[in-house]
């Protein structure tokens, strides 16, 4: 009898344990969601050409320029980044004659958007590059390699950093200028300016954009249209945000319930007064304790609430709209770059169900047990 009660708490504990460590792991991944809250992305269903990406980001710098701090509440277009993928270009190195393929992101506008504490290659370093560890290795056999040139498509770039990772990514912006400041017109078929390669108009489908905390994605949705004449469809990332966050919810909720069914069946079988007041006022901390909880972690968006809440086909409207947001979602093209989201959502989101599972096998272990035990 005492091996298997050990047995059983030691199932009891692994299961315990294995829940605890995938909540953990569900709370990280959510908290790097959170982190990038401030970061909205834009989806092109017509990708922009050189010219026009060019135009926008030059017209954003002169409203920077022309407001220099003298004309208060100004609406500016916060940063942003125009960008595009091709998939496995090659990149040379042609001192030591090496190839490796890379994920080329065509970028045109400020880089740290798209990849964290990275200012280079400014917008208008038009020959340097990013590279990502694994691709510095095979080119070059180091990672150490700043300042070092690589080749893609008749051009040689100047590495200005490398990426930690093993994504494959060899990224830069994009130009229709020639090296010396022309325009590039046509080119021949086999030589190469400072300028863009034909193809490059059919890629520059993505915007990711600052967000500041005074607008909603619909305002910046709006911005594109109204001062650029641009239509983008808004990848709606702080749906998945909401939904993981649910998710890691879960276990504390449960666990809070749990509590506070076995808090009230032991206020039913408390006979003295000063027991049943003792375990009433702990049902209430712990009831007063999960709604501040709850405070601090849900935040409902303003797009979610209506104007008047008369106006029933709001919630329509919107369930409408989250199922496209959804489908687009799940639908569109992926780039290198998605693969972040998508893999922090998931490990979200199965961590998430899987510690929710063991918490429920935990209390029904535990209350079979307690019953077996009693009779």
């Amino acid at each position: 009898m005492k091996r298997k009660t050990y047995v059983k708490y030691v199932i009891i504990a692994a299961a315990a344990g294995l829940g605890l460590l995938l909540f953990c792991l569900s709370a990280v991944s959510w908290g790097q969601q959170i982190l990038a809250k401030d970061r909205v992305m834009f989806y092109l269903e017509q990708p922009l050409s050189v010219q026009d990406a060019e135009a926008a980001a030059e017209k954003s710098q002169e409203e920077k320029q022309a407001d220099n701090g003298q004309e208060e509440g100004a609406e500016l277009t916060p940063k942003f980044c125009i960008w595009g993928q091709k998939d496995k270009v090659e990149i040379a190195n042609h001192n030591l004659c090496r190839n490796a393929q890379a994920d080329a992101i065509l970028m045109c506008g400020n880089p740290e958007l798209l990849f964290e504490d990275c200012r280079l290659p400014g917008r208008e370093d038009i020959q340097g590059c990013l590279l990502d560890e694994k691709t510095a290795w095979e080119l070059f056999g180091s990672s150490e390699v700043t300042g070092k040139e690589v080749s893609y498509e008749g051009k040689n770039y100047i590495i200005r950093k490398v990426l930690p990772g093993e994504e494959r990514i060899f990224a830069y912006q994009v130009s229709s200028k020639k090296a010396d400041g022309g325009v590039s017109g046509i080119q021949p078929e086999n030589e190469s300016f400072g300028g863009e390669q034909n193809g490059t108009d059919s890629v520059l489908s993505r915007i990711t954009m600052q967000k500041p905390e005074t607008k909603t994605l619909q305002d910046l949705q709006s911005l594109w249209g109204n001062k650029y004449g641009i239509s983008v469809t808004i990848l709606d990332l702080q749906l998945l945000r909401g939904i993981g966050g649910f998710f890691v919810l879960l276990v504390p909720l449960t666990s809070c319930i749990y509590f506070l069914w076995y808090l009230f069946c032991q206020y039913r079988e408390q006979s003295q007064i000063v027991w049943k007041a003792a375990v009433a006022v702990l049902g209430m901390a712990l009831a007063v304790c999960f709604f501040i909880l709850l405070k601090k972690q849900i935040n409902i968006p303003d797009d979610y609430i209506p104007t008047r809440w008369s106006d029933f086909s709001f919630w329509q409207n919107l369930w409408l709209q989250k199922q496209d947001a959804v489908k687009l979602l799940i639908k569109m093209p992926k780039t290198n770059l998605d693969y972040s989201w998508v893999a922090t959502f998931g490990r979200t989101l199965g961590c998430g169900i899987s510690a929710e599972i063991f918490m429920l096998f935990g209390i029904a272990y535990i209350r079979f047990y307690v019953c077996k035990q009693q009779k």
